[in-house]
């Protein structure tokens, strides 16, 4: 009968060994089978102990770090009946065995004996090397994708992280997985999605579509750890590896996408909004040119309503012509806005509305592209312009023409005038200037009133307007004065005209107010021929020859030539008013001084009396004689001696002139009337600091006995304030003598003329002699001029003349020079 055990051991394809022992150099093997000796390398019959075991060695590779293992899992399975090694063996062919040993006590056959069975696991192990490489491989793409992989347990509570990668823990503001793997998605959620529905019946909708349908996918609105908000495109996908009721979660920041989206519906909307509030016309077109949008002036502007107007051609809802020719306009259709810049329609284009009305337009169309340039149709915007022409119309008119006469301008007249100046230097021809100023014009409109001269002058320019020459010019050119231009006349023929036009004002009857008026006029006429210098220049000449017709009289034509003496002088007086009033802005006036001597006894105090010099900008220092002419026929007067006025009394009332010189100023008849130069010296009284007797106005013999009663009101007014007054020129007007008595003044000032002469001319001895006998009896004293030598002192001072002045006492001097340096002067020289 055969032992089962041997049939086990002899049948089992694994290799199965008995063995007694458990140290290695003294086990001995009792039986094998011959899967054993196979691997082993050994026959299948008995051997001897030693063989096998050298066999064994070669085979588990034994070193001394494997020998002792060997002998511990000996020892172990004899002491707990069985252990399981994994072992490697090689085998008699030299392949590698990967196999799991297993070690089992066999008590029957004697304490230290054990069955040895040798599994291989080598394919075992294979797969589950290639499991776990598997394993890694998914868990390195899990944690190193972009986009945010979780997977989410869905339970009666809601969804839940149970697992997820970093890209997730980040998206969601974290550092690590830690503090996102056991939440909900809902507590990286706001209450309310953005379309007003709570984010946790959202989530619950969500995943049960996710569990029923296998799949859903999702946008969803977040907000990380730190509160910032953030999109998520959300796929959900079963995973039933992992369980009942567990989802994947996929999740892709789309934040920017929905800015792009929420930014392009905006767009959108305000695209909308403007279009429709816009104040300009819109209308689209497609490829064919056909109307696919009207905005709401586009509608009131055409006449067509939108409904009305899509899929119509464009030529029929935006019809364009000329507004000369009448002749439609080519429609800016697609095909014509080929070039992105666009194109415009000509500044003449009219648009006809429906119900007949016109309006004048600007427009401009531009293609529309798709991305791939493809031709989509054109935009065409246009602006109703009507009212816009006619103020640029009515401006331009404006810009060329008298508001109040409706004549040209000073600005359209001098245009016309430059062109007739390049005519007539082409072809030789001579025109005429004639400059225009009216006479008495001032007494219409300073007694009536702004009104009545305005009405003058528009009643006044019709008449002209009816009476000049077809192809002439009348224009108004500012005030009272109106230019002419005569085309293609000579002077004579020019002089002519402007006769009969003077004589057409000084019939002319203005009536106001039952009250009727004449006017005149004076008239300077310029040839304007091929050798004039300039517009301006000829605008200059006629205006001094006017100047000059006027200073002749009034109502007459005066003809402007050159190398005329009397134009001449008086282009020198303008040139001088021009510079007098540059003076006075940039204070190149000088003041100098020149002393006034007291002839009989010893002064109390130094004398001065204040003369004006003109600094000119190349340096040169003008005397008065040279300007003052002019400054008294411009009217000048009173500003410059408001400017020596100022001056002199401000010197006066320094601290350090308290005991200083005295000043004598010049005034003119003018300044007698102006009323800031009395308030200016009313002031310089009233200051407590002002010295006392030291300013002494001079005024002329000839200002004093023509302004008479307003002299005597000037001297009287502050010569009780401590003010000293003095008639300059004295004996060059034979009836001074009778007005002497009522002008209270301090001194006479004898005229130069009788002067200079005295020691040779026994009129001159005579007249002096008379004055000074006449002073000392009104109680005045004298003060006699042009004192060049002694022997005229020697003879004033025998008649006894009170004071003297002239070369032989001082040059006359810079001001301040002369105040610094000055002392009580002897009466003897």
């Amino acid at each position: 009968m055969s032992d089962p055990f041997d049939d086990w051991l002899l049948s089992n394809p694994d290799p199965v060994a008995i063995a007694r022992g458990t140290d290695l150099d003294r086990i001995r093997p009792l039986r094998w089978n011959k899967a054993f000796a196979a691997l082993l390398g050994v026959p299948h019959r008995p051997v001897s102990a030693r063989r096998v075991l050298a066999a064994v060695k070669r085979a588990i590779r034994l070193d001394a770090e494997r020998a002792q293992v060997f002998v511990t899992d000996n020892r172990r399975a004899l002491r707990e009946g069985r252990v399981s090694a994994r072992w490697e063996f090689t085998d008699a062919t030299g392949r590698t065995l990967r196999a799991l040993v297993e070690l089992t006590a066999l008590p029957s056959l004697g304490d230290d004996a054990l069955c040895v069975q040798i599994r291989d696991i080598g394919e075992v192990l294979e797969t589950q090397d290639e499991l776990a490489a598997s394993e890694a491989r998914f868990r390195d793409l899990f944690e190193v994708a972009t986009d945010a992989f979780g997977f989410v347990s869905v339970g009666p509570s809601g969804p839940a992280f149970i697992d997820c990668n970093t890209c997730l823990a980040r998206m969601y503001g974290a550092i690590d997985k830690a503090p996102v793997i056991g939440t909900t998605p809902l507590d990286f959620s706001p209450p309310l999605q953005p379309d007003g529905r709570p984010s946790a019946q959202r989530a619950r909708e969500v995943s049960e579509q996710a569990l029923r349908d296998g799949f859903a996918r999702f946008d969803w609105f977040s907000r990380r750890l730190d509160g910032t908000p953030f999109w998520l495109d959300v796929t959900l996908t079963v995973q039933p590896s992992w369980g009942e009721g567990v989802l994947h979660f996929s999740g892709r920041d789309i934040t920017d996408r929905k800015q792009a989206e929420q930014a392009l519906a905006r767009a959108e909307e305000l695209a909308r909004v403007t279009l429709q509030s816009i104040g300009d016309g819109v209308i689209t077109t497609d490829a064919d040119g056909r109307v696919t949008a009207l905005n709401p002036i586009a509608e009131r502007l055409t006449g067509w309503s939108q409904s009305s107007a899509l899929g119509q051609p464009l030529a029929a809802v935006f019809r364009v012509v000329d507004v000369h020719t009448r002749m439609p306009i080519d429609q800016p259709s697609p095909s014509l806005a080929g070039d992105d810049a666009g194109i415009d329609l000509p500044t003449t284009s009219v648009l006809l509305n429906l119900d007949g009305t016109e309006y004048h337009v600007e427009d401009s169309a531009a293609p529309i592209r798709l991305p791939d340039y493809t031709l989509a149709g054109a935009v065409i915007v246009f602006r109703d312009v009507t009212d816009t022409q006619r103020m640029a119309a009515e401006i331009a008119h404006q810009a060329r023409h008298d508001p109040l006469t409706g004549l040209p301008n000073r600005r359209a007249f001098e245009y016309r005038l430059a062109e007739l100046l390049e005519q007539g230097r082409r072809s030789d021809a001579e025109h005429a200037l004639c400059y225009i100023d009216l006479d008495q014009f001032k007494v219409v409109n300073d007694g009536c009133g702004h009104a009545a001269g305005d009405a003058l002058l528009t009643e006044l320019a019709t008449l002209l307007q009816h009476q000049i020459r077809r192809g002439d010019l009348l224009a108004r050119l500012g005030g009272d004065e109106f230019g002419l231009l005569l085309a293609d006349c000579p002077s004579d023929r020019a002089v002519q005209i402007a006769g009969e036009l003077l004589a057409l004002i000084a019939d002319f009857r203005f009536r106001w107010n039952e009250r009727s008026f004449t006017v005149g006029a004076s008239v300077g006429l310029v040839p304007v021929t091929a050798a004039s210098a300039s517009a301006a220049e000829l605008m200059a000449e006629a205006d001094l020859a006017c100047f000059t017709a006027k200073d002749l009289g009034r109502n007459r034509v005066y003809l402007f030539r050159h190398g005329d003496a009397e134009l001449s002088r008086r282009r020198r007086e303008l040139q001088w008013a021009s510079e007098l009033r540059e003076a006075l802005e940039e204070q190149r006036f000088l003041l100098f001084a020149q002393p006034i001597h007291a002839l009989a006894a010893q002064a109390s105090r130094p004398w001065y009396e204040i003369l004006l010099r003109l600094r000119q900008r190349d340096g040169r220092i003008v005397l008065p004689g040279a300007f003052l002419p002019a400054a008294e026929r411009f009217g000048l007067m009173p500003l410059i001696d408001r400017y020596v006025l100022d001056r002199v009394l401000a010197r006066l009332l320094r601290p350090d002139h308290a005991q200083g010189a005295r000043l004598s100023v010049n005034l003119s008849g003018r300044s007698l009337e102006d009323a800031s130069i009395v308030d200016t010296l009313d002031r310089y009284f009233a200051s407590p600091g002002h010295p006392p007797d030291q300013l002494c106005i001079e005024l002329t013999e000839t200002t004093a006995v023509a302004h008479l009663g307003r002299t005597r009101e000037f001297i009287g007014r502050l010569r009780g304030a401590g003010c000293r007054f003095a008639l300059d020129d004295f004996g060059t007007g034979v009836s001074s003598f009778a007005y002497l008595k009522h002008l209270p003044v301090d001194y006479l000032k004898l005229d130069g003329s009788f002067v200079r002469d005295i020691t040779r001319e026994p009129i001159d001895h005579a007249m002096v002699e008379s004055i000074h006998r006449l002073a000392q009896i009104m109680g005045f004293e004298t003060i006699a001029e042009f004192i060049e030598d002694q022997p005229t002192l020697d003879l004033l001072r025998q008649i006894g003349i009170h004071h003297g002045q002239g070369f032989l006492f001082g040059q006359p001097a810079a001001l301040e020079g002369l105040l610094a340096s000055s002392r009580p002067l002897a009466s003897a020289v």
